[in-house]
């Protein structure tokens, strides 16, 4: 007696079962497109980082040496006067980190 009772809750807990296994799978598949999308679009998005962040460093070592005349005495004013950004160190090497930002960049960019 129990064992037929078994087996008719066994064949009504097959299609949920089924149904369970379907979607499971539909959604892997899902993650699996969309991981690959986001792993293109982040390629992208580094090779435009990449190419901006030239004008940046450019624009941050300008900074460094504005900051060091002004120091000197060679230029009149510089736009932060106190602070952690009047010091031209900082400035120095918040340029090398960009720029050393940027080189990693350009290599993973000319890998792939």
């Amino acid at each position: 007696m129990s064992e037929q009772r078994i087996v008719v809750k066994v064949d009504r807990l097959h299609p949920a079962v089924a149904w369970t296994v379907a979607f499971t799978q539909a959604v892997g598949n899902t993650l699996a497109k969309a991981g690959a999308w986001a792993g293109a679009t982040a390629q992208q998005c580094g090779t435009v980082v990449a190419v901006l962040m030239g004008p940046a460093v450019l624009s941050v070592y300008a900074f460094a040496v504005w900051s060091l005349t002004s120091e000197m005495g060679w230029t009149d004013s510089f736009p932060f006067t106190s602070g952690p950004l009047s010091s031209w160190i900082i400035w120095a090497g918040l340029a090398a980190a960009i720029h050393s930002a940027a080189t990693i960049l350009r290599r993973q960019r000319e890998r792939s």
